[in-house]
């Protein structure tokens, strides 16, 4: 009984991940509205009916793949501070390119996370678990900030406000990557990871004690 109840647990959770990957898949390449939740079940060669015994609706799974993108990106910027130097310089660019890396290998998880909710009102339909969302990406920004708060107290860096400096800083990094997305930048003959080290250089020597 207890082997059986195993595999129906083990089974239950590899269709649960088909559904993911393959709502991943289809929300990057199509977007939001232009995804169903038909065209993610044929993908999972699943029925309709087991899409509803997992999640409640498109936004459910949608707001699940948000969470899993961010679970990534914070793994990502940890193990960047304990592979870093202990300067708050070298720390910062480390989160900067760790940032970049959530970019170039989880692609399709930057999608869902930093873009194609934008403009869709559907997706803020319920204000706690958008609430939830927010103070994920707040701590994550947090992570940004207590490295700057730590120069700061070094005497490395400049009498600013941590946490606003790292938005602005954020906001620069997301800047340079939507440039790669609307393929802004191949022209121009430098990769992203050599506009970010220039973003970098620039915002290091503003702040720099």
């Amino acid at each position: 009984m207890k082997k059986q109840r195993a595999r129906t647990g083990s089974e239950k959770e590899y269709r649960k991940e088909q559904l993911k990957k393959a709502a991943l898949h289809l929300f990057s390449k199509n977007g939001f509205k232009g995804t169903t939740v038909e065209m993610i079940t044929k993908k999972a060669h699943l029925s309709p009916a087991a899409f509803y015994l997992y999640f409640a609706n498109k936004i459910a799974i949608y707001r699940q793949l948000n969470q899993d993108g961010i679970d990534i990106l914070q793994k990502l910027l940890q193990d960047a501070l304990q592979n870093a130097g202990k300067s708050s310089i070298d720390r910062l660019y480390a989160l900067a390119h760790a940032y970049v890396s959530f970019f170039k290998d989880y692609t399709d998880y930057f999608y869902i996370t930093e873009i194609l909710h934008l403009g869709n009102s559907e997706f803020f339909y319920d204000t706690r678990l958008v609430k939830e969302l927010e103070e994920r990406t707040l701590a994550l920004l947090k992570i940004v900030a207590f490295v700057i708060e730590e120069g700061i107290h070094k005497g490395e860096l400049k009498k600013i406000d941590p946490l606003k400096t790292a938005v602005t800083l954020w906001g620069m990094i997301d800047g340079v990557l939507i440039l790669e997305v609307k393929k802004s930048t191949a022209f121009t003959g430098y990769t992203v990871d050599e506009l970010i080290t220039q973003m970098m250089d620039m915002v290091v020597k503003g702040i720099i004690h």
